[in-house]
C-alpha cells in the first residue's frame, strides 16, 4: 500500500490548537462475503486511511487537507466529506464546545469494495473521541460512523463501517444498522485480495440488482448465510468457503461486471483457496487460504489469471484485523 507522508506546513485554524495532536488508523473491510449482502463485514490488516487530528478553540470541524491516491477525487467540503461528518456528529453527540481541526490521508480508493469510506468516517469519529475531555466508549459511536458512511453511500449501511470501528467480523441488520453483533473468530485467517484496475460505480452496482428473486434462491441464500456464520464462528475455514461462493442474489449479477471474475475465481480455486468472492460492489475479489504461504500462491495465481484477461490488477496479502480503528 502506498504511504502518504503528512504535510508539514500549518494552517491558520491548526496554529489555534488548544491541545492535543492525535494519529488515527482506520482500517478497511470487505463486505457482503458472499450471501451476506449488505448484513457481514470483516476487518482486514494493512490497508486503510489515516486521520491526523487537533483540538481547536474554533467550533466545527475544519478540514485542513484531504490527498490520497492519484486520480482521488475527495471532497473538501466538511459536509460531504464522511471522516468530517462522523467528526461532527461525534462532538455534536458529545456536546464539545471545542472544534477539531482533520487531515486525511487516503489509502483506500473509491470504488473498490474495500470500504474506502467506512475508513475515513470511523477514522474521523475516532479521531474526535480521543480529543474529548471524557472519550465516549468505542460503542457508542455507532450512529456517528453510521452518519459519516451515510454521506458516501446515500444511506446507512453498517457492514463494512461497523467492521472497521469494532474489529474483527461483525454480522449486522441490513435494515436496521443499529443491531449488530460481532462474531469472534477462533483461529487466524489468511486472505488473498485483488483489486482490478475496473471502475464500478456503487450506484450501478445496486441498480441492476433484481428488484424481485425466486422463492427458491431466497430460501437458500437465508440458509447459506446461516452456514456461514456458524463456520466462521467454528473456524472451520473450508466450510466458510464453500458457502461464501453459494450466493444466488446478487454476486452473480455483480460479477458481469468485472470481465476478469470467472478467471480469477478459478485460479484461485485451482491454487487451493478454500473460496472466492467479490467484496462489496467490486471490481476486489478475494480468496481464503489456510495460511499466509498459501496465500502468497493463491495471490500469484489470482494476478496471473486477472493479467491474462486484460485487466491489470494489484494483489495483498491480509488477515484479520481484529482490533479495528484506533490511534497510531
Amino acid at each position: 500500500m502506498a504511504e502518504f507522508p503528512f504535510a508539514t506546513a500549518l494552517s491558520a485554524v491548526e496554529q489555534t490548537v488548544l491541545s492535543g495532536q492525535v494519529i488515527v488508523w482506520g482500517p478497511g473491510s470487505l463486505s457482503n462475503l458472499g450471501p451476506g449482502f449488505d448484513a457481514l463485514g470483516l476487518c482486514i490488516q494493512g490497508l486503510g486511511d489515516r486521520v491526523e487530528a487537533w483540538r481547536t478553540d474554533t467550533p466545527g470541524v475544519h478540514l485542513v487537507a484531504a490527498n490520497g491516491l492519484p486520480g482521488s477525487h475527495i471532497p473538501e467540503d466538511p459536509q460531504t466529506n464522511t471522516a468530517a461528518v462522523a467528526a461532527q456528529a461525534v462532538l455534536r453527540q458529545a456536546a464539545a464546545q471545542h472544534g477539531v481541526a482533520l487531515r486525511l490521508h487516503k489509502g483506500l480508493p473509491a470504488g473498490s469494495g474495500l470500504g474506502s469510506s467506512a475508513a475515513s468516517a470511523v477514522a474521523g469519529a475516532w479521531a474526535a473521541n480521543l480529543l474529548l475531555e471524557q472519550p465516549l466508549p468505542r460503542e457508542a459511536l455507532v450512529e456517528a460512523v453510521l452518519e459519516g458512511e451515510a454521506v458516501a453511500a446515500g444511506s446507512r449501511h453498517g457492514d463494512n463501517v461497523l467492521a472497521a470501528l469494532f474489529g474483527g467480523l461483525v454480522l449486522v441488520s441490513a435494515s436496521n444498522p443499529l443491531l449488530y453483533r460481532r462474531i469472534p473468530l477462533p483461529a487466524p485467517l489468511s486472505i488473498a485480495l485483488i483489486l482490478p484496475q475496473v471502475e464500478i460505480l456503487t450506484r450501478t452496482a445496486r441498480n441492476i440488482l433484481p428488484r424481485e428473486v425466486p422463492l427458491r434462491d431466497a430460501v437458500h441464500n437465508a440458509a447459506a448465510l446461516a452456514f456461514l456464520v456458524d463456520a466462521f464462528r467454528c473456524g472451520d475455514w473450508e466450510t466458510v468457503g464453500r458457502w461464501m461462493m453459494a450466493d444466488r442474489l446478487v454476486e452473480p449479477v455483480r460479477a458481469t461486471l468485472v470481465p476478469c471474475y470467472e478467471a480469477v475465481r478459478h485460479a484461485a480455486l485451482e491454487a487451493g483457496a478454500f473460496g472466492c468472492a467479490l467484496t462489496g460492489s467490486g471490481p476486489s475479489m478475494f480468496a481464503l487460504a489456510a495460511n499466509e504461504q498459501q496465500a502468497q500462491r493463491i495471490l500469484s495465481a489470482m494476478l496471473e489469471a486477472s493479467n491474462q484477461s486484460g485487466i491489470a490488477a494489484q494483489g495483498f496479502v491480509t488477515a484479520v484485523d481484529e482490533e479495528g480503528v484506533r490511534q497510531l
